[in-house]
This record gives structure tokens, sequence and C-alpha cells, in this order.
């Protein structure tokens, strides 16, 4: 039904941890991001932004970005529980939540990971790195905080996607001085996405390790 272009370890996992919850069949196609594959032709024809992950569903349809790509997945097979209803009391924090791990805190991320994106000269670069640790350490200082007042989730009491978004960016920090998961209730949250089977299912097959 479906197929996840992904490579190990980037934004793909959320949504790969996703599509394990819903139990229905798809194809993984790997695109090795550290040999430059994200830019081989045949792929740019698939997501012409060089990116991971893509999602084909339908016969052939495309659609990137792993937000939405979750969403997606998640409103199309509503009984794995990783949404609330529109309408329920969570929906509003889950989208909040959804869209600040994305926009504002992967974003961050992908400066640390690529300062050479932004920025040209290895000491610039080596200032956004510093910069960036900072912010990260600071974002994540408020998402414990919240964790620590209204967790033990990110929308309280119920698992959601975005606590695997979150458990998914937490592990993006793992080399920076001041990991994510040293916040204690952030290690909570990451030992609780790494005891449900689907996220462990989703490590297992992509060859990765969480540090929690």
């Amino acid at each position: 039904m479906y197929k996840l272009y992904w490579s190990p370890g980037s934004a793909n996992m959320t949504p790969h941890a996703i599509l394990e919850e819903i139990g229905v069949p798809y194809e993984l196609i790997k695109i090795d991001t550290s040999k430059g594959e994200q830019r081989n032709p045949d792929y740019l024809k698939v997501n012409p932004h060089a990116r991971v992950p893509t999602l084909v569903y339908d016969g052939g349809k495309l659609m990137y970005e792993a937000a939405a790509i979750s969403l997606f997945l998640i409103e199309r097979h509503p009984g794995t529980g990783l949404a609330p209803e529109p309408g329920h009391a969570d929906r509003a924090p889950f989208l909040q939540w959804l869209a600040y791990l994305t926009n504002t805190v992967q974003e961050a991320c992908m400066h640390w990971w690529h300062p050479e994106n932004f920025v040209a000269g290895e000491d610039h670069q080596a200032a956004v790195k510093r910069t960036t640790e900072a912010r990260l350490a600071k974002m994540f200082g408020l998402i414990d905080a919240h964790l620590a007042q209204s967790g033990p989730y990110l929308c309280g009491n119920t698992f959601y996607a975005c606590d695997y978004y979150c458990a998914m960016l937490a592990r993006w920090t793992r080399a920076m001085t001041a990991p994510a998961h040293t916040h204690p209730r952030v290690r909570d949250l990451v030992r609780a996405a790494m005891a449900r089977p689907a996220y462990a299912r989703m490590l297992e097959m992509e060859g990765i390790a969480q540090p929690s």
C-alpha cells in the first residue's frame, strides 16, 4: 500500500514508527544521504528538494515533509490513537506541539547538523553550531519544564505522534554537549517512545540506537 523513502536516523523515523503502529503492508526504499543519494536524478524526480522522507501512496501519488506524512497516515488509519480527533480537548495542543517541533526545534537541529547550508567558512559554521546548541538547550529545557508540569507526555496523559517526533529530535542532539535526554522529563518521554514496540522495531529496522 505504501512506500517510504528513508535514510537511517533521518526525519523518516516518526513516519516509519507510525507505519509500524498501523500494521499495514509497506516497502522501505533506502536513500543513503551520507553518500549523497538524495541528489541522484532518479530520486529528484520523486522529491525535488533532495530530502527524506517521501511517501508513495495510492499507486504512485507522492508526498513529502515528515510531519505532513505523519498526520496523513494517522488520519487515514485512526485506529492507532496517535492523534486526537478534531474537537477533542487534546487537539489544539497536539497541533501546537507538532508544529513547534517541526518548525522550530527541527529547523534548529538542521542548523547544527548542516551549518554549511546557512553560512560559509569554517569559523562562521562553528559559531552557528555553538549558538544553535545554546538555543536547543533552551528549547528542550522548556519542553522538560512543560512535561514536569503537564506530562508525562506533551499533551498530558496520552501518548501521541508528537511524542514520537520529540523523541526523534532528541536523538538528533546526541552528539551535542548537553543532549536533550539529559533533561529528566525528556529522557522519560524518550524511554516511553522506545518502550513502544513500533518505535523499537523502527530503530532496529533502521539499524540505529538511541541514547536514553
